[in-house]
């Protein structure tokens, strides 16, 4: 990339192009040139005195910057924690062929090395997306040396406004100074891995947004990931860069692609036997083994690698008791409702076990008596839900309870000792001030929960992995809530959850036929009308000789429907 900027006088360039400053090793060795410093040019005399001087304080404030960035590097390094990483595979684009793949982190290393600004990773939800970038950020900063490329990892969800200043927004995460972050901007070369396009609900172009390789801008290479489901046909314009005045020409050239492919036969055993050792277990790598071949369909599931690390869980409870396999049978929501239904059983031995002041028994006794489970459970839906309507599914929630006690955060974050252990016991993660669930499809499950709760259907409290549906309990829509409220259109993965539910439980196909009768004579169920036929429509179900005539369903997916002698007109 051209350098625009001067250079401090007597101080050599930290700018030259990034494709001469990269060594490709294995797995991504950064490696640095020798670079002059002014101590050197001080000890053969080259230097005047006056510019001796400048060139020393130069030294001493890039030795400043240096000593930040050492600090942000060991406390990134220390907040990865370990777990099973697998070299994810990848092909060049979502239309090229399934088989012509190559390893992602390659292909990351092709484009470090090259003229191109900009790479943006595609994945389908629990790919592996967010668990390459940390490891490639984790990589780029173990083989960080003094004056190459600065790897920036960036969680786009916990940025406001990340199309404007993200890079200083995120500096300051880190608690840079400003001069330090000027004086970066100015003299230094960036890796800026941005993580989670597709859940800030982004639609511009960051690298056009944040004026990224102008002048007197930062001189960056930047990498991107989204969901696949979150794009169009047109896409592009959102990532490729553009050259020329104002940005008005898009430039292929500097833009490059991959799209993460599903884990091979191979990568699901090598995951297995990074993760048994993990914890001590009863079960064996080819205990796990076995039981993912020999249960039908599992294997074509556990090719997404956040599917797998839920499975590994399930799996014991799954098949407890059972002795015919071949006879199980798992679907998506079927895994995550286990895997809910285990870690809350696991935080409520913890809980049980642990040394608690009065109040906090009192509180923990509370949520026992009410059944600890369901309890979870309806906590991490309403939070969904909660997120949905007051953030627009934005996952995550800053929470200071000085300032936000008033607000419906402190329902969920609110240090008061019930809250505090139904929030610990959940599935979401914390960093500092921010809480999100542990995965994007955690949220997209609860909030599929809070349209159509399954527990509502038999007589325990804890939710069963497989109730009979003619054993169901009707229920009553609720009008207030996100089937009536939220377009679910553009969320695939929730209409996913919602028709492996219509398949469990025959009245919810008969509630979502209702609501879609309701629409021909109320117009506020427009909305929960489009949603149901639409997922009914994903699920399968035929609407032979239904009368459809009068129905409002705006925007409804019909795609693939089973519409033969239904009256629409």
């Amino acid at each position: 990339m051209a350098n625009n900027r001067q250079n401090l006088e007597g101080s050599p360039s930290n700018k030259e192009p990034f494709r001469k400053r990269i060594r490709i090793d294995d797995p991504l060795a950064v490696s640095s040139p020798n670079i002059p410093t002014a101590a050197s040019y001080q000890q053969i005399g080259q230097l005047p005195h006056g510019e001796h001087m400048a060139t020393s304080a130069r030294t001493q404030w890039t030795f400043s910057v240096e000593d930040a960035l050492n600090d942000m590097k060991k406390r990134r390094l220390k907040e990865r924690q370990p777990l099973v990483y697998i070299p994810p595979m990848a092909k060049a684009n979502l239309q090229a062929r399934d088989d012509d793949l190559f390893p992602l982190m390659d292909k990351v290393q092709e484009f470090l090395a090259s003229d191109r600004q900009v790479m943006l990773i595609l994945g389908d939800s629990g790919s592996g997306k967010s668990t390459f970038n940390k490891h490639l950020e984790s990589v780029l900063l173990q083989s960080y040396t003094r004056g190459n490329p600065i790897p920036l990892f960036i969680n786009l969800p916990t940025i406001r406004k990340p199309e404007e200043d993200v890079v200083v927004k995120q500096l300051r995460k880190h608690y840079f100074t400003e001069d330090q972050i000027q004086e970066m901007k100015q003299h230094r070369q960036f890796i800026v891995i941005c993580d989670g396009y597709d859940e800030s609900q982004l639609t511009t172009n960051l690298q056009t947004s944040n004026f990224f390789n102008c002048p007197d801008q930062w001189d960056a290479k930047l990498i991107i990931s989204c969901r696949s489901q979150y794009l169009g046909q047109d896409y592009h314009d959102r990532f490729v860069p553009k050259v020329g005045g104002h940005y008005n020409r898009p430039n292929l050239d500097l833009f490059q692609e991959a799209a993460i492919a599903p884990f091979s036969k191979q990568q699901i055993r090598d995951y297995v036997e990074q993760y048994v050792p993990l914890e001590p277990r009863t079960w064996t790598t080819q205990d796990y083994l076995s039981r993912l071949t020999t249960i039908p369909n599992l294997m074509d599931l556990v090719k997404n690698p956040f599917l797998l690390s839920l499975s590994l869980e399930a799996l014991p409870k799954v098949t407890e008791g059972k002795l015919d396999l071949s006879t199980i049978r798992i679907t998506r929501v079927h895994l995550y409702d286990t895997f809910v239904s285990h870690w809350l059983e696991v935080n409520k031995s913890r809980l049980q076990g642990n040394v608690l002041s009065k109040e906090e028994r009192a509180a923990l006794d509370d949520i026992l008596d009410a059944g600890f489970v369901m309890v979870g459970v309806n906590f991490s839906t309403k939070l969904a839900s909660a997120i949905f309507e007051k953030q627009d599914g934005n996952p995550v929630v800053h929470y200071i309870h000085f300032k936000d006690k008033k607000s419906w955060k402190a329902e969920f974050f609110s240090p008061d000792p019930g809250v505090r252990m139904l929030r610990e016991s959940s599935p979401l993660t914390r960093s500092g001030s921010l809480f999100r669930f542990i995965h994007r499809s955690m949220l997209e499950y609860f909030l599929s929960r809070a349209i159509f709760d399954p527990s509502g259907h038999v007589d325990n409290q804890d939710f069963p992995p497989h109730p009979d549906p003619d054993s169901s309990v009707a229920q009553s829509p609720d009008f207030n809530g996100p089937l009536f409220t939220l377009s679910l259109l553009t969320e695939p993965s929730i209409i996913q959850f919602l028709c492996e539910r219509v398949k469990q439980y025959l009245d919810f196909e008969k509630q979502l036929f209702a609501i879609i009768e309701q629409s021909k004579t109320d117009l506020t169920a427009a909305t929960a009308a489009a949603n149901a036929i639409t997922i009914l429509v994903r699920a399968g179900v035929r609407f032979n000789g239904a009368d459809l005539r009068g129905i409002r369903i705006p925007g409804a997916d019909l795609s693939g429907s089973q519409l033969d002698s239904a009256q629409l007109q």
